[in-house]
């Protein structure tokens, strides 16, 4: 068994998905946001690329959350903001999420034989399961602006960490040994560091207040929750699983 860690979310290549565990993360925000959102009361989230797509599947049991350049988009029901969305629980709903990578990485990863959000917050029930199912597994970043985002690598290395813990025997490409070991050596300052990586920078005035009370979460709670995609439309079912 290998696992590969892809940064970005244009270099996914089809070899890295089919017949693979594909773990899509985007730390910030779309993961978090989808783990929280679960975790919290919604029964379904259903990721989409584009608002259009988003708009087509409002119900009135459905609340749209979303961002393009973490701008809230008008007219939705959140920003794609986990803290935000673990404020206003709604037990019962669908959530319909589209962002500006983290459901594009998603989207492309469709075809993987399974597919897993992960992010901080549910790391260890996520290479878990992804480890039972005995297949190559790939770590597909989000990234931002087409850049590596540092947020998303320390979750990987973290997943990695885990993983070399229950089955020493796995392999590693190069890209997942660095970020392993940055993992161990910047783990203990997440909090810290987490909103000074690039995409908290770039919009610090608007990110901030979205990220501050999740980040400060990161060392007080340990969710088990994983959400795993059986298909992409609303007529056929997301699972809930959990560790």
């Amino acid at each position: 068994m290998r696992i590969d860690v892809v940064p970005t979310v244009e270099e996914i290549r089809y070899d890295q998905i089919g017949n693979r565990v594909v773990i899509v993360i985007d730390v910030l925000r779309a993961s978090s946001s989808i783990v929280t959102a679960l975790g919290t009361g919604f029964s379904v989230v259903v990721p989409v690329e584009t608002i259009g797509q988003a708009n087509a599947l409002r119900t009135e049991n459905c609340f749209l959350a979303g961002e393009r350049h973490c701008r809230k988009i008008p007219d939705f029901d959140y920003n794609n903001s986990p803290t935000e969305l673990a404020g206003h629980s709604q037990k019962g709903s669908v959530l319909i999420l589209t962002t500006t990578n983290g459901t594009r990485a998603i989207q492309k990863a469709e075809r993987a034989s399974s597919l897993l959000i992960g992010c901080f917050l549910n790391a260890t029930a996520c290479i878990q399961y992804a480890l039972s199912k005995r297949l190559d597994i790939t770590l597909y970043c989000a990234g931002t602006r087409s850049e590596f985002a540092l947020e998303d690598g320390l979750a990987a290395g973290l997943m990695i960490h885990r993983a070399k813990l229950l089955q020493p025997q796995v392999q590693l490409c190069d890209l997942g040994e660095a970020l392993r070991a940055s993992y161990l050596h910047l783990s203990d300052r997440l909090p810290q560091l987490l909103p000074h990586t690039t995409p908290a920078e770039d919009w610090s005035s608007i990110i901030l207040p979205m990220i501050l009370p999740f980040v400060h979460r990161l060392t007080t709670i340990a969710w088990s929750r994983l959400y795993e995609r059986s298909e992409y439309f609303p007529t056929l079912s997301h699972k809930v699983k959990e560790d």
